[in-house]
């Protein structure tokens, strides 16, 4: 039997060394990493309240998706349960194998081989050395690096030791299993193969406790969501039901007025916030307030419009017809790799009740090595036929590692970015829904018996 029990836990950590500072000056009253508070006798003391009161129950087939910003206690929640942290206040009660997951590759010596960190990374992860010697066969067929695993690990790209980690977790049997983040695939053929690898994964475990920033991810494999925010436990239940409110709390911050940043010649202003006007020519400067709020930096979408396949561009096509997202992007700061994730999502419809569904998404990793600042980028995706109904789709594009939550560039509606129209051929008759079906309909056979208009409901009529 699994299950985790946790019972008004508070996880605090001291900070020491600014006894001499105001706490004004030295930090801002609260921060994304908790609620900074005095402690001690005298208040003398500088705390972080990384989790504050969190209450939960977990039982057998629970599948959680933990949810909130970026230092809203995700983290901190699982290395709790996971026994790194120890709570200052309240309890926690852990029973069943517990298998943390915040490392593929954990001990990881570059100069070893791929055999050789097996070992150690296994071992680290509680297997024992007979069990892992036992999996080898498996790891040395799923993850297909062939001669490569008996050379030091500096020989490997960044895909390569994505697939040595991934075939060394998955071969786990954990109990209670705790996911900090997805694990990246490092091409689109390993990819189909690691997420059905996945599934089977996680189906082995009892519980699973997932923290991650893909609403799709977390809809996709949990039953369950709990939103943090400032290491409080806002809400626990039904995904749909927390995802609602949490993207009604999200969208409601959005809509406060903050200083956007703007600039003239090679000086950054701060001007009055006004509504962001998206330009063809370039999106490197609109919305930045909010794109620095959720990321790094590090490197930023600089360009982004849709074009048919004369290279016009255009945001409104017509079923199963091509479209080519043109993306340019600059590095501002030298990065270890790049991935490029594009979702198209159903857009939201405030008046019919819909919230923002995500339809498709796509992982591309554009670099498996480091990109030096300075330079310029190009990236085209094409979707080849666009198999929709007629709808309108917003678009999310980000850029970031390949591994990690920290993004260096996100564009949505805060550049304004068009939707995406599908509209259907004027000669076909309109259809709901957001896929075309493809069906045939047979009616060979003995007519049907005649019945009498009257005894028809009032909304059908007799055919001729």
């Amino acid at each position: 039997m699994a299950r985790v029990v946790l019972n008004d836990v508070h996880v605090d950590f001291p900070i020491y060394g600014t006894q001499n500072l105001s706490l004004r000056n030295a930090i801002y009253q609260r921060a994304t990493g908790g609620v900074i508070k005095r402690d001690g006798e005298r208040s003398d003391r500088v705390v972080v309240k990384a989790l504050n009161g969190i209450s939960m129950h977990l039982e057998e087939g629970d599948r959680l998706g933990l949810v909130g910003h970026n230092g809203s206690g995700k983290s901190t929640l699982l290395k709790a349960i996971a026994g790194i942290y120890e709570p200052n206040q309240g309890s926690l009660l852990v029973e069943g194998r517990v298998t943390p997951l915040f490392d593929m590759m954990p001990g990881l010596d570059v100069e070893d081989s791929g055999y050789e960190n097996l070992f150690t990374a296994g071992l680290l992860l509680g297997m024992s050395r007979d069990y892992i010697e036992s999996k080898i066969p498996e790891i040395e067929e799923f993850c297909e690096l062939g001669e490569y695993l008996s050379l030091p690990v500096r020989t490997y790209s960044a895909g390569m030791m994505t697939r040595l980690g991934y075939a060394l977790v998955t071969s786990l049997d954990p109990d209670i299993l705790l996911m900090d983040e997805g694990f990246g695939a490092a091409d689109l053929r390993f990819a189909e193969r690691s997420a059905e690898r996945m599934d089977e994964f996680i189906g082995r475990s009892r519980i699973m406790v997932l923290a991650s920033h893909s609403d799709s991810m977390v809809a996709s494999i949990c039953n369950k969501v709990a939103w943090l925010q400032e290491g409080m436990l806002v809400a626990i239940g039904p995904v749909d039901e927390i995802f609602g409110k949490y993207h009604d709390s999200v969208r409601a911050k959005a809509k406060r007025k903050k200083p956007e940043i703007k600039e003239v010649g090679e000086i950054a202003t701060l001007s009055e916030p006004v509504k962001p006007v998206y330009r063809e020519a370039s999106i490197r400067n609109i919305g930045l307030a909010d794109r620095r709020e959720r990321t790094s930096g590090d490197a930023v979408l600089t360009k982004l419009v849709a074009t048919d396949p004369a290279g016009s561009v255009r945001w409104e096509f017509q079923q199963n017809e091509t479209v080519t997202f043109h993306i340019e992007y600059e590095v501002i700061k030298s990065i270890p790799n790049l991935l490029l994730l594009f979702r198209l999502n159903l857009a939201e419809d405030p008046a019919a009740g819909r919230p923002l569904q995500v339809i498709g998404e796509i992982k591309e990793v554009l670099s498996g090595r480091p990109i030096n600042k300075g330079t310029r980028h190009a990236v085209k995706l094409t979707l080849s036929s666009l198999g929709y109904l007629r709808n309108r789709f917003s678009l999310y594009v980000c850029l970031g590692p390949t591994t990690g939550n920290k993004f260096f560039d996100v564009v949505d509606s805060n550049v304004a970015l068009p939707e995406l129209v599908i509209r259907e051929e004027p000669a076909k008759q309109p259809r709901t829904g957001v896929v075309a079906l493809d069906y045939t309909i047979d009616t060979a056979g003995e007519e049907p018996e005649a019945v009498l208009v009257s005894n028809l409901a009032p909304n059908f009529r007799e055919r001729s």
